[in-house]
């Protein structure tokens, strides 16, 4: 059954005005961004929006990466525009900066690593399967709904080693706290919307903890027995990192899922370039990633800083738009092309320096998965005629539905 995009709203007809309106969530931006961002990137590097309540945009990629590497100046204290802090404490370790985020990071380093994605790979290879394997009997799916959500909230299960019958529960809680956190209008209502996720998570580690971890290699085991600054990490940490990484990964993992499969629904010569040379699947995703302008975050300004002749104050909100940034024609030759040829992908949609995403190689396995086990089961696939995509431009940018026919 198709669903009906929105009506079209123009957006504004001068770049002046384009830049100072410009917010993620304007509903002249849903359907296409993209175009509308080149706008802004050819008419200056430094542009100002006064949409909730101001910030600046780097609408380049040598800008953003240089923010990005000069933590000391841009800090992650509010990561989104406009910030919502979903509990008390503050994200692990999303939110730090400094020699608190290098302690963190180094113990998460040690828990996020590729040694536990390839362990458990196999695990994710099934639940894919058991996904996929229904879509084939049908011959049709709404692949956002049936697939590119399910799998990485699944994925997500399996890494923290909370059973895969959870998995509704997991979604039931993630959608009531998206919309409890949209429409709360204080950060106390922000932090009752989160609590029966939080109790979730709370009740996991204990079970955890009942069963004992001391022989298991999932991401809450190693949690457990991990240690921040020659200490063991305490039960509220533990279960900050578990809120964080749900937050982290599962909408974006999806959304990039449900724009790869968008192009490859139209492009069957890469669906049987999959299929023959399914060796090239992680250069084709580093390809796609990049072309496919996914995900926004936000830094604020520490002190002020000049950059292109315009000066950014102490306190300056500051968005980091990573997708846009694939799409730049100084950093990519025919960025608006897609070139799997590229000897090189250097995008910064895992982001870049001392925040660089700590899932990236959790979530390079899950598309490499879905792609490998797609194609070996259905080779050929198309849009469902008559259906339409529904988009959406938020933090991170996507798309709500997505009929395929098989075939």
């Amino acid at each position: 059954m198709a669903m009906h995009q929105p009506p079209v709203v123009q957006p504004p007809q001068t770049v002046e005005e384009l830049g100072r309106r410009w917010s993620l969530f304007q509903p002249w931006l849903q359907q296409d961004p993209i175009s509308q961002w080149a706008k802004l990137r050819e008419h200056a590097p430094v542009v100002r929006s006064e949409e909730l309540g101001g910030f600046w945009i780097l609408t380049r990629y040598a800008d953003i990466e240089w923010a990005a590497k000069n933590p000391e100046v841009f800090s992650n204290a509010k990561v989104s525009i406009p910030h919502m802090q979903l509990y008390a404490d503050k994200q692990i370790p999303v939110q730090l900066d400094g020699e608190e985020h290098r302690v963190w990071r180094q113990t998460l380093t040690s828990v996020f690593n590729p040694a536990v994605v390839n362990h458990l790979t196999p695990e994710i290879r099934r639940a894919a399967a058991d996904l996929i394997d229904p879509i084939v009997e049908r011959g049709s799916c709404d692949a956002i709904a049936e697939f590119a959500i399910p799998l990485p909230a699944e994925t997500f299960l399996i890494n923290f080693g909370i059973g895969r019958e959870h998995l509704q529960a997991l979604l039931d809680h993630k959608d009531w706290l998206r919309k409890g956190a949209m429409l709360a209008t204080s950060d106390e209502e922000r932090y009752a919307a989160s609590k029966p996720l939080w109790d979730f998570f709370s009740e996991s580690v204990d079970k955890r903890r009942s069963e004992g971890h001391e022989n298991r290699q999932d991401v809450m085991s190693l949690l457990l027995k991990a240690d921040v600054d020659g200490r063991p990490l305490t039960q509220d940490e533990v279960v900050n990192v578990a809120f964080m990484t749900m937050l982290a990964s599962l909408d974006t993992t999806n959304s990039i899922l449900g724009l790869i499969f968008a192009h490859l629904a139209e492009h069957p010569e890469v669906q049987d370039l999959i299929v023959s040379s399914p060796d090239r699947v992680p250069l084709l995703i580093e390809e796609l990633i990049r072309f496919q302008a996914m995900g926004s975050s936000a830094r604020v300004v520490t002190r002020d800083v000049e950059r292109h002749g315009v000066t950014l104050r102490a306190g300056d909100r500051v968005l980091m738009a990573w997708g846009m940034s694939g799409r730049d024609p100084e950093a990519f030759d025919r960025a608006d092309e897609l070139d799997f040829g590229r000897d090189a992908v250097r995008h910064l949609s895992f982001g870049i320096g001392p925040h660089r995403c700590l899932g990236m190689h959790l979530a390079r396995r899950i598309l490499k998965v879905a792609l490998e086990e797609w194609h070996a089961r259905i080779p050929r696939y198309h849009v469902t005629p008559g259906s339409t995509r529904v988009h959406r431009y938020t933090p991170v940018r996507g798309i709500d539905r997505l009929d395929l026919t098989i075939g």
